[in-house]
């Protein structure tokens, strides 16, 4: 949709809604989750209210809410921006996601079906890891992101679906796309799958909180390396 229907669609979804606040406040969510409003950037306030055709009211009561998220932050004299996340921050964001996602894989594999499973294995049936390319990688994102999002809502927990979705938006944002191979995530959803199969709760809950772990290890080791980086440099320029 060219930018300027999308802007069009989006001032009419949102001036026919009751609450308006809460829809303005989704509507920036899904911008910073596509990266519509990226990492770092300053949010023109007045520019969003002529897009959206709201006041600012209903879009400062969002960017208040959003800022208690953590998703953007205000700084003095100079803007409201979308916030950027180290690689240590993102690595702690990636620590609670490995509790949630295994909460999740052992609420899923209790009352899972057959074919449930082999509808998660059909996501992935097309993605060849040997031959990775970037469009290989967001289909498989694409893909990835239905297969946890799935076994959320098979768990059938309303709490753990709305943190989930908090979380999600985060490393959407901030996570900056597959961080490790595709062969390699890939071989680690075979012992997810299997577990699923066996409804077996503490076999999926293992093999989930495994398949996060290597990513939150990863990310923590490329932040040591960076902190490293940095510190070398300031050394010498001292």
């Amino acid at each position: 949709m060219p930018a300027m229907e999308a802007t069009v669609a989006a001032r009419r979804q949102l001036g026919t809604r009751e609450n308006l606040d809460d829809h303005v406040y989704e509507h920036l969510k899904t911008m910073i989750a596509h990266r519509t409003l990226a990492a770092g950037q300053r949010i023109e306030i007045s520019q969003l209210c002529q897009d959206l055709g709201v006041s600012r009211t209903p879009l400062v009561s969002a960017l208040k809410r959003l800022s208690q998220e953590r998703l953007v932050e205000w700084r003095s004299r100079r803007g409201v921006f979308v916030r950027r996340l180290s690689l240590r921050e993102l690595a702690l964001v990636f620590e609670l996601r490995e509790v949630l996602e295994g909460l999740s894989a052992r609420r899923a594999a209790a009352v899972i079906e057959p074919r449930q499973v082999e509808a998660f294995r059909s996501l992935f049936a097309d993605i060849a890891p040997d031959r990775e390319t970037p469009d290989l990688r967001r289909t498989y994102m694409v893909q990835d992101y239905a297969f946890h999002t799935g076994l959320v809502d098979i768990g059938g927990s309303a709490p753990l679906t709305q943190t989930m979705q908090s979380v999600n938006v985060m490393v959407a944002a901030f996570g900056g796309g597959l961080i490790r191979p595709i062969r390699e995530v890939m071989a680690e959803h075979q012992p997810i799958f299997e577990a699923l199969q066996r409804r077996d709760p503490e076999g999926a809950e293992a093999a989930m909180r495994l398949h996060i772990r290597r990513s939150v290890e990863w990310l923590h080791h490329e932040a040591d390396l960076h902190e490293q980086s940095r510190r070398s440099e300031q050394q010498a320029l001292a």
